[in-house]
Formats: structure tokens, sequence, C-alpha cells
């Protein structure tokens, strides 16, 4: 079971409890101040600790200094939500977080990040019949694909089209009752001929979206 300490801030903004930390696997702690963090990071030694740089009483590059520096408590990862403003990100810097996370967050390198420092799989095996169109080239193109797995990140699909990496398409899915279009960016392509495996990152896509992603991945779904 892994425990995550996460500043209530930070948990309203990226749309509540209905995320990766419904999973049963994670146990989340939610709070308000620094010093509730530490309480809590005292009492339940926690895997991650997700905090706020404007968060009260201390503030978050305080708060991540006084972890570093506690024998006891140091052995944590951390997570700092700052503001974008180069001020912001400056103040961030030196707190020795794992990775700093400007706002406003971008979902996908949000869950992706506190998925990797928690070692949390983000994959699950699924099939499900895509609608994709190639953008960028001579004329646009439609084809269909099918997915081999999907994360909050991306996906790899298996198809007969010839893509490139670098290649912009755009994905139509269904998962369950909702209909999901994604614009996407290929990032490596494998195979030839009719059976080209391409795996391909989400650029674009909403809380919502990532949320009806995760909850599929953590049901297991396989089609």
């Amino acid at each position: 079971m892994k425990k995550v300490i996460i500043a209530r801030s930070v948990l309203h903004l990226i749309g509540g409890h209905e995320t990766l930390f419904s999973r049963g696997s994670v146990t989340a702690y939610p709070a308000r101040t620094s010093e509730e963090i530490l309480n809590l990071h005292g009492v339940h030694r926690a895997d991650l600790i997700i905090t706020d740089a404007d968060l009260p009483l201390m503030g978050g590059p305080r708060l991540c200094s006084l972890l570093r520096e506690d024998e006891d408590l140091r052995r944590v990862s951390i997570v700092m939500v700052c503001d974008s403003s180069a001020a912001g990100a400056a103040d961030c810097a030196g707190g020795q977080a794992n990775a700093v996370i400007p706002k406003p967050i971008d979902p996908v390198l949000f869950f992706s990040k506190v998925s990797e420092l928690l070692v949390i799989p983000r994959r699950k095996e699924m099939r499900v019949l895509l609608r994709a169109s190639v953008k960028g080239r001579e004329q646009e193109k439609s084809f269909f694909a099918m997915s081999r797995n999907i994360s909050i990140s991306g996906m790899l699909i298996e198809t007969d089209r010839a893509l490139r990496k670098g290649d912009a398409i755009t994905c139509s899915f269904s998962l369950g009752h909702v209909e999901i279009t994604a614009d996407c960016i290929v990032v490596r392509v494998s195979g030839s001929g009719a059976r080209v495996i391409s795996g391909v990152s989400f650029i674009n896509l909403n809380t919502k979206e990532l949320i009806i992603i995760e909850q599929f991945v953590k049901a297991g779904v396989k089609h």
C-alpha cells in the first residue's frame, strides 16, 4: 500500500479524489498546511508528498528543506507545485524536490510523474478500435487502428498505416460509453507492412478524460 500526503489546494486543482489516488493500492492523506504535512509524515511515513509552494504556513520550499534536513523524515519523494513565473520557479528549484510542476497543472505530466515516483504501473492490456487521421502530410488521411494498451500519457496502436515519428494524429475511441477524441504525436514506430506498432503520446486531454482513462486502467478491463 502506497501512502501519499497531498496538499488540498493541489487535490482541488487535479479534480479531487477521483484520480490516481482513488486506487486501492494508494492511501491519500489531504493536508491544508505545511505543518499538517510534517505531522502526517511523522506518523505515516509517506512514500510521496505533493505540496504547493504557496501552502500556509511556511510554504513548500521551506517544508521541503526541513524534510531533507531531518534524518528520520528525508526518505520520501516530493513533488512541488509552483507558480509558472520565473520567480516562482526559482524559489522551488532549490528545495530539493524530486519534481517541480508549474501551474496551471498539466495533468498528463503530473500523473505521469506521480506514477513514476510511486512506481505504479500505468498501463493495462486492452483492445479497442480507433478511428484515426494523420495531419501534416500532403493530405489528411483517415484510417482504423487497434490499441494494444493505454495509459494517461498515451498508448500503443497497431495499424497497417505507415506512420512516422513526429506525425500528428487524431484518435477517437470509446471507453465504456464515453467517446474520447485526442490529439496525439507519434513518438516511436516499429514493424512494417501489415503490422506497424506505433507509440503515441496524448497532447490535449482534459482532466475528465484523464480520470476516465485512469479508472479504465484501474478496473483492468480487457477487450
